[in-house]
């Protein structure tokens, strides 16, 4: 038994769009407050955002140099592969 639903990193595309906001938000709130476990966590969100980031950067870098080596054009607001005949 197969399941269709396969874990992929574009899946945590929305948890890391709002991880960076809320980490800054808490950052702040932390900082206001003088609580030094609370900026540790804040930071610890941050960091995490920074290399949720990297890693979506690479896999579009991944997936640009696939559709440039099957010699297609890369759509970058699509994230597909354009086949121009």
């Amino acid at each position: 038994m197969t399941s269709d639903m396969s874990l992929s990193a574009v899946n945590f595309l929305p948890f890391t769009l709002l991880l960076a906001p809320i980490s800054v938000f808490l950052l702040w709130l932390a900082l206001k407050k003088k609580k030094v476990w609370l900026i540790r966590l804040a930071l610890v969100g941050l960091v995490l955002a920074v290399l949720l980031l990297v890693v979506f950067q690479y896999l579009d870098y991944k997936h640009f140099e696939n559709c440039l080596l099957q010699g297609a054009n890369y759509g970058v607001f699509r994230g597909t592969c354009i086949q121009f005949d």
